[in-house]
């Protein structure tokens, strides 16, 4: 195994994310360079920016360049990921592999965006019957909403095993939960607000959110 490792980091839609494009073009990127190609998300999904940088240092990486991908470039994803990668290094002590960042060039992609709409194409043939199917008006029965925080900073906390372990334990009951962004308070995180009446659950993990999800009324709030 390549002791060089390229990390391409991705951040999910609200509506979420082509998971299998994403292992498709890693997997087309490692056809082309000798380096151990992993994708990871700086939040919504996993594995964190954290648990692939661990998983490079345990595997001996000497370096991992990151990439985040976004089209065009989004500021915010590029940010973000630098500082995960700076809360990784302070949070995970000395370690020998060095990390540095790499950027989408917008002129690039600019060239490549004109080429693909010169390509060959094809008529739009799909069926607009989605947009008027009586299931998309149903409103899902519940008497209680959990919204579990997922953005960049609960996700490293530990979100992703919080928001698992509520959406086990609602199977069957009136909870019904949902995954959202980032909602403020990032450092009481993983946060999970309770609806009905707005109260807050803060450093929520697995144990305490399947405690939560079988709750009949809110008791620890911020």
């Amino acid at each position: 195994m390549s002791d060089r490792w390229l990390l391409l980091v991705a951040r999910p839609t609200p509506a979420g994310l082509d998971t299998r494009a994403l292992t498709e073009l890693a997997d087309l990127v490692a056809a082309r360079v000798p380096d151990v190609v992993r994708v990871g998300y700086l939040d919504q999904q996993q594995p964190s920016i954290h648990e692939v940088l661990d998983d490079a240092v345990t595997r001996g990486a000497v370096r991992v360049t990151v990439l985040p991908l976004a089209v065009p470039p989004d500021g915010y994803l590029t940010q973000w990921t630098a500082r995960a990668v700076a809360n990784w290094r302070e949070t995970r002590g000395p370690v020998a592999t060095e990390i540095d960042q790499a950027a989408l060039d917008t002129p690039a992609l600019a060239d490549l965006v004109v080429n693909l709409a010169k390509a060959d194409t094809a008529p739009v043939t799909a069926s607009p019957s989605a947009f008027r199917s009586p299931a998309w008006s149903v409103l899902p029965e519940h008497d209680r909403h959990l919204l579990v925080c997922r953005g960049p900073r609960c996700t490293v906390y530990g979100a992703g095993d919080t928001h698992r372990a509520l959406a086990k334990a609602a199977r069957g009951t009136g909870t019904l939960v949902t995954p959202m962004g980032c909602v403020g308070p990032c450092n009481l995180g993983p946060l999970v607000v309770e609806n009905p009446g707005g109260h807050w659950h803060q450093q929520v993990d697995a144990a305490e959110a399947t405690r939560l999800a079988g709750a009949e009324s809110p008791d620890s709030v911020c």
